[in-house]
Order: C-alpha cells, then structure tokens, then sequence
C-alpha cells in the first residue's frame, strides 16, 4: 500500500514536471526606450539593473539618442514606445514651431523625469555672457528644449538671439560639447556629469539653467497617445517600475551610487557622489516620484509665448501632457 502510495506521489510529480516543461513560459512584453545620455537616466538604470522592469512584465531596451529629432521620429515610426526628451521639444512639435512636423503628432509627456538639470558652460575663452557677443552658441534644436532656455538666459544678459550671436543646432550633449571644442560655438547647456569633465579641462561655468530661469519641467517620457490608448498595460507597467525606480533613487544612496559607478565612466568617486548629490537635492534634480514639474510646464509655456514667436498665447497643458496613465500607476496593483 505504501509502495503504491509512493508511486502515486512520483507519477503525479512527473506529470506535473512535464506539464511545466510543456506550458509556455509567461511572455515578457518587449520595448524600446531612448534617451539622451547623463546621470539623469539613474532611474533607468535602476529599473534595469534591480530588475524593476522585469517585475513588471517588461523586456527592455535601452537606446541613447544624440538627438531629439531622431528620437522623436523613432517614436514616431514606432522603433521606441517611449522617448526621453526636454517637454519643450514636444511642445514645439505640436506647434509645428520646431525643427521637424508630422502630420500625425500625437505626443504626449506622461512622466516627468527632471526639472532642467542643466549647467551654462563656456570655452575657456567665454568668462562672462558678455563674451558670447559675435559669437554662436550651441544647441540641441534652434527652436526649442534647452537651447530655448539659453536665449532666454542671454537675453536677461542683454544679447538677442540672431543678432548679438547665432545658434547652432547640432543634438544632444556629446554633440555640444563637440560643437564647442571644435570652436564652431563658444557655449552651450550641457547635462551633468559632463560639465565635470570641461571644467577639468578649463572650460568656465557660466551658470545653472534652472537658477537661472525658475520653474522648469526639463525632460519627461514621451509617448504616441495612439499607442499608449492601445497599450494601456504596458505603458502602466513601464510607468509602475519608473515610479519604483525613482523611489529606490532618492531612498538608497549607496546603492544608486554604486549603479552610477557602473554606468558613468571616467569619473572621480568624488564627483560620482556630488552628481548624485544634486540629483536628489537640486532645484533642478529628479523629480519625486516622477511627478510632472506643473510649474515647470507652466513655465514651459510662458517662455514659448515670450521668445519662440508661436503667434498666439499657449496656455493649455493638457495638450502636451497626459497624466491620467500616471494617476493610474500609482494606485494599480
């Protein structure tokens, strides 16, 4: 009886054994995500690295852009599902105010990532604002995002854009930095830690954009509002880990330290550790929780109106946000 009792446990055990092996594992829902490069993505990192993503269903792919242009039309060609990228570049979009158009434009900001972490650097020769008179500085788009903010910075200096000194819109942070050693422009708002390494070389420190202008709402996920009605799901699970992340960013020094180590290179511990500093602590840092900058957005729309020339007053920021996908992923399960 028990000899048979036993074999009754076994069988079951390896029917259950290839029942399993037989059963499909539970499907990852793959996507895509670009930024810009920077401390700013240790949230990404975090849900990367601790496996955030993965907890919530997700596979995902990490890009780094050297541009919003070619961010945005990834997005818009659906090689990402969500973009990183300064708000005003997707206001000047729907504007039709920026570099590109689409017919289709359908973006929206769903999850604010900071508040204009942002340093105003200057070749060695640039000591003041004054010196960027006859000069050109550098940005990532002519029309918008933060090279926006610094002809709103100069003009507080005295110096009109176009006519006391040019733009050159060449991308993303590496590319500004590359304008500028190469002397095709004299200054440009670089993203930490990067601003470290021209200081080291005698680069000078003009200012911080977020001192300097006030509220801002600097980079947020963006996504198709087409996609995201589509896939709800999945645009609450990535908004669920980004949430987490953030969280685990402000709440566990030493741990998102050691993830900055890993994906910073060519840092001193000492600066590794002050970046973070101000990403936790700065005006300008992470914003908790991932919660839209409201005032920052407002901001967003006062300087548009001010020096962008969009012809009419913009006020309303539901049309360039959704934040109804966020409010969702803070209650859902």
């Amino acid at each position: 009886m028990l000899n048979k009792t036993i074999r009754n446990i076994l069988g079951a055990a390896v029917a259950a054994a290839i029942l399993g092996a037989n059963s499909p594992v539970q499907a990852q829902t793959k996507i895509t995500v670009v930024t810009f490069a920077g401390a700013t993505n240790l949230p990404v990192w975090i849900a990367l690295d601790r496996g955030l993503f993965a907890k919530q269903g997700l596979t995902v792919t990490h890009e780094i852009t050297r541009g919003s242009n070619p961010a945005m039309q990834g997005l818009m060609d659906g090689r990402y599902q969500f973009v990183s990228t300064a708000l005003d570049n997707t206001i000047a979009i729907a504007e039709r105010t920026g570099d590109m158009t689409f017919d289709d434009f359908d973006v929206a900001g769903i999850f604010g990532v900071h508040s204009g972490m942002n340093k105003i650097v200057g070749r060695p020769e640039i000591k003041s604002f004054a010196d960027i008179r006859g000069k050109a500085i550098a940005g990532d788009s002519a029309a918008s995002g933060y090279g926006l903010v610094l002809v709103k910075i100069l003009a507080s200096h005295g110096l009109v854009v176009n006519k006391d000194y040019g733009v050159v819109a060449v991308g993303s942070t590496p590319n500004r930095i590359a304008a500028m050693r190469d002397g095709k422009a004299v200054a440009a708002v670089i993203s930490p830690p990067e601003h470290l390494r021209l200081l080291a070389d005698g680069y000078t420190l003009l200012g911080d954009a977020t001192e300097a202008i006030g509220a801002y709402q600097g980079s947020v996920y963006n996504t198709r509002r087409s996609w995201a009605k589509a896939n709800e799901a999945t645009v609450l699970a990535f908004l669920r880990a980004q949430i987490a992340a953030t969280d685990h960013a402000f709440a566990e020094r030493a741990d998102s330290i050691a993830i900055m180590k890993k994906h910073l290179k060519g840092l001193s511990d000492a600066d590794i550790e002050a970046t973070y500093d101000e990403l936790v602590t700065s005006k300008g840092g992470l914003n908790r929780r991932g919660a839209m900058n409201m005032d920052g957005v407002r901001m967003l729309l006062s300087l548009r109106n001010e020096v962008a020339g969009a012809g009419r007053q913009l006020t309303d920021p539901n049309k360039y946000i959704d934040l109804s996908y966020y409010q969702k992923a803070l209650t859902a399960k």
